[in-house]
């Protein structure tokens, strides 16, 4: 049997320092919605959104390798309004990326979140 190449992406599970400051930053602002919530074997709380993006405690406390998470949505103007309006800092305003209009925005752990529409300019 041979294996082809990966798919893709599905999911990424990121470690948070205030797991209900993430949800109301990815759930709330961002409108992601909860698929389930549940303990990893560890015992640590897991909250996993249909999105493809799990969520729990116990960030390392410094930056890691990621340098930042695109998710691909719409009407990038409206949202960085909406950020600003929530006190949500803006890393890189909104122009032109390699995939539409984007807009940086640092979640409550500072990680670097991009969005971007495609048929936005």
């Amino acid at each position: 049997m041979t294996t082809g190449p990966a798919r893709g992406l599905h999911h990424l599970l990121l470690q948070t320092s205030d797991l209900a400051a993430a949800e109301r930053f990815f759930l709330d602002f961002l409108g992601f919605t909860v698929r389930k919530r549940e303990e990893l074997t560890d015992g640590r709380p897991l909250t996993v959104t249909n999105e493809g993006l799990g969520l729990t405690t116990g960030a390392p406390g410094h930056r890691g390798a990621v340098e930042h998470i695109a998710f691909r949505s719409s009407n990038i103007r409206a949202l960085a309004d909406r950020a600003r309006d929530a006190g949500i800092q803006i890393l890189k305003d909104i122009g032109p990326g390699p995939y539409g209009l984007t807009v940086y925005l640092a979640d409550p752990d500072g990680n670097r979140i991009e969005l971007f529409a495609e048929d936005e300019d």
